[in-house]
């Protein structure tokens, strides 16, 4: 870029003083890239410079190359001051997608150079590896590079359609629901694991239910749909259920118990990385994850 602005401007002393630096680091420079090529670039005389044959073939690649970088500069600088490119966001399939599709139209409507990808998984997603910017999660990641901030802790909470609650016995503690259909998740890799159901209540009661399901599955959407159905109670992550229990779908069923509750995050790149993208997206996904989280 030395050398550029030299012959451009037609002077070492020029040159130096645009780019602020002493008139014998111009000419050393000038020097050691002669050096390193083989041959001499400039014909120095004490009323101007002249490229020899060898300078100007490099002059006019090198001209090309710097106009090339600065353009690049200037584009990558943009990703600093404009919200733009792709936002990669994951979230675990027992989260209610309802309010983060709401945030994601809201975003991609103020912000059309951005496009956003979604991914549900219960996997546990390289958020580096597999270049996502936004994560929510159980437990915050061991990375400088990202930041948690804790959403809120929430049990495992039972639920049930009300027309299965009005043709059913009333329940009003855990050892009920001994005679009533029970509609139970169990994992594919231990399918034992939610074979119990642990309850502890709102004054630190505890009890263990063993349901008695007449259907089980390892797809928790298969579950709440089974629910909203009327084929039994059913315990279910409460960012799943939010919003069908707020639209009177789904009755939550002893709402003094839960499991024992654990955190959510929101983990996103760390500010002093983070692009505008990312830093536009959290003002309108943390508050509606939040109200789903208690």
């Amino acid at each position: 870029m030395i050398f550029v602005r030299v012959v451009r401007l037609g002077s070492f002393t020029k040159a130096a003083l645009e780019m602020g630096l002493p008139n014998s680091t111009v000419s050393d420079r000038i020097s050691d890239l002669e050096k390193a090529l083989g041959v001499s670039l400039l014909v120095r005389t004490t009323r101007k410079l002249r490229l020899t044959d060898a300078g100007a073939i490099f002059f006019k690649k090198a001209e090309l190359a710097v106009a090339a970088l600065t353009s690049a500069g200037e584009e990558a600088s943009l990703f600093q001051k404009f919200p733009t490119g792709r936002l990669k966001i994951t979230a675990p399939v027992e989260f209610d997608y309802t309010p983060i599709c709401e945030a994601v139209t809201e975003y991609v409507e103020r912000f059309p150079e951005v496009t956003v990808e979604l991914l549900l998984t219960d996997r546990v997603v390289d958020l580096v590896g597999e270049g996502f910017d936004i994560a929510i999660r159980a437990s915050p990641i061991k990375d400088s590079g990202f930041t948690a901030k804790r959403l809120g802790i929430a049990g495992l909470i039972l639920v049930a359609a009300p027309q299965y609650i009005e043709r059913s016995t009333a329940i009003g503690r855990p050892s009920d629901l001994a005679f009533h259909q029970c509609l139970v998740i169990s994992p594919e890799v231990d399918a034992s694991s939610l074979a119990t159901w642990n309850l502890v209540s709102a004054d630190g009661e505890k009890a263990r239910v063993v349901p008695q399901a007449r259907i089980s599955s390892n797809s928790v959407g298969a579950i709440k749909h089974l629910s909203l159905m009327g084929k039994g109670i059913a315990l279910m992550p409460p960012t799943l259920v939010h919003g069908d229990v707020l639209r009177g779908r789904l009755v939550q069923v002893l709402p003094d118990w839960s499991t024992a509750p654990w955190p959510s995050y929101l983990v996103h790149t760390a500010h002093r990385n983070s692009s505008p993208k990312v830093k536009e997206m959290i003002p309108l996904l943390e508050p509606r994850l939040r109200s789903i989280i208690k």
